[in-house]
């Protein structure tokens, strides 16, 4: 018997006027000539919200700051006896707390040594690099860094044999600003007791109150899925890991490409590749659960995706991620809070070729730091955030049938607007065009969409329908 079609009556009674967050971006400039490289970007804020950025050039690390007539000259971070090793898809790390500056980075021969720079003085001056690791049996890389409550540094570093094999990561913690730093904490081995880490993957460290969460690449048997080594006693130990990733990805190559997180409350918000899409995860940190996992951008992307990264300001999240579709573009995705869940604004940063960059969020806005190909340097662009007014329509519907349907739907009182909007459920837009009474969705895949029609005033309707 054929199922009977039911009609989808949608309609808006209220008079309230919706603010429609928007991004409004600086033109990029260049943080410091091409001369310096631009390997690896990495953005913070200090206590006074300046940006602060650091990167990789020649062997060297290099660190500038924002001043009043764009960034300060750039200062070399190693001496002549610890060159760095840096590429566009790790180098150094970055982080910041009120006029506390932490660097790490490692060494020119391939995991031979691992360094922290310090500065006490919002980044005027900094120490002479110092050793953090430097294993007679084994060697280290990818140190990775970030700050507790007491402005003391916390690094995490993956060690493994001269050989190479048994590659695996490691927490130091210091308790006296990186002069020192205790017994090494293993952070890692939570997909099985065969597994390694992913030996070319640089990790991302978090701190949070009493949480410190080290989120890198685990490898077993060649699945290569994000997991999480959970501190609750301030980075002392690290007994509690568990998976953020769920897709099984087998590759037979490292895919040079690490994850990143932010910690608010319980839960952590994980980014990371996986099969060329970036996805966002969210799990619980107490229960060591995945609760979701979403893709990043347009579900239809026919591009590959790279590199995301993430950072909060309270309950305010942004995402971005390089996309390579019909020429390579930084894109990002924002809410201004993330415990509402789906949707975020989504937004194109930058279209000009560019590899790896980097986001801070902060109270003024979105930082942006990323290496531009074209021409070899650092640039940097800031988001502010306005409104638009968004007026709905008062004591008006539309209809949509039939609905659910398989192929097209038809808009009765669709003549009053000009434009019309096709959504995922999530939020992410699919398609934008005039107007009209018939669409086509056959193209689209089984599940529920969003149709939006805006008027000339710029006032907007919204109803759902299901796609079988």
């Amino acid at each position: 018997m054929k199922q009977t079609l039911c009609l989808f009556l949608f309609s808006l009674l209220a008079s309230a006027v919706i603010a429609q967050v928007n991004i409004n971006w600086t033109d990029p400039i260049d943080v410091a000539p091409s001369s310096f490289g631009n390997d690896y970007p990495r953005i913070v804020l200090n206590g006074d919200n300046i940006p602060l950025i650091t990167w990789g050039g020649n062997n060297k690390v290099y660190f500038s700051k924002m001043a009043m007539t764009g960034f300060t000259d750039p200062l070399k971070l190693n001496n002549d006896t610890t060159n760095a090793y840096v590429a566009s898809w790790t180098g150094p790390d970055l982080a910041a707390r009120n006029d506390t500056i932490y660097a790490s980075f490692m060494h020119q021969e391939w995991g031979e040594k691992t360094y922290l720079i310090r500065s006490f003085d919002n980044g005027d001056s900094f120490s002479e690099p110092v050793l953090i690791e430097n294993y007679p049996d084994s060697t280290s890389r990818f140190p990775t860094v970030t700050i507790d409550q007491a402005g003391h540094p916390l690094v995490g570093i993956m060690k493994m044999a001269h050989n190479e094999s048994n590659p695996h990561y490691v927490i130091r913690k210091s308790l006296d600003h990186g002069v020192s730093f205790t017994e090494e904490s293993n952070a890692g081995g939570w997909s099985g007791a065969e597994s390694i880490a992913c030996d070319c993957c640089p990790a991302s460290l978090k701190a949070s109150d009493e949480n410190v969460v080290l989120i890198y690449r685990d490898n077993l048997n060649n699945i290569r899925d994000i997991y999480a080594s959970v501190s609750s006693d301030y980075g002392a130990t690290f007994p509690q890991g568990f998976a953020v990733d769920n897709n099984e990805w087998q590759i037979f190559g490292c895919p040079s490409s690490g994850p990143d997180a932010v910690i608010i409350g319980d839960t952590l918000y994980s980014v990371f590749l996986s099969k060329n899409r970036c996805y966002l995860s969210r799990s619980s940190i107490s229960d060591g659960t995945l609760i979701s996992i979403d893709t990043l951008g347009a579900s239809n992307t026919s591009g590959t995706q790279n590199y995301p990264r993430i950072d909060n300001y309270n309950n305010q999240v942004a995402i971005s991620w390089r996309e390579n579709s019909s020429g390579t573009k930084l894109f990002l995705s924002y809410t201004d809070d993330i415990t509402n869940g789906l949707p975020f604004l989504q937004d194109t940063v930058f279209t000009s070729s560019l590899s790896s960059g980097d986001l801070v969020l902060g109270e003024d806005g979105i930082h942006i730091a990323l290496e531009d190909i074209n021409n070899g340097t650092v640039k940097y662009m800031k988001g502010t955030f306005g409104t638009t007014p968004v007026r709905t329509i008062e004591n008006y519907s539309i209809s949509l049938y039939p609905n659910p349907t398989s192929d097209y739907i038809t808009i009765k009182g669709y003549e009053q607007f000009d434009k019309l909007n096709l959504y995922t459920l999530d939020g992410k837009l699919i398609s934008s065009g005039t107007a009209v009474e018939l669409i086509n969705v056959s193209m689209l895949e089984s599940g529920s969409y969003i149709l939006e029609l805006i008027d000339a005033d710029k006032k907007s309707i919204k109803s759902v329908f299901v796609k079988n």
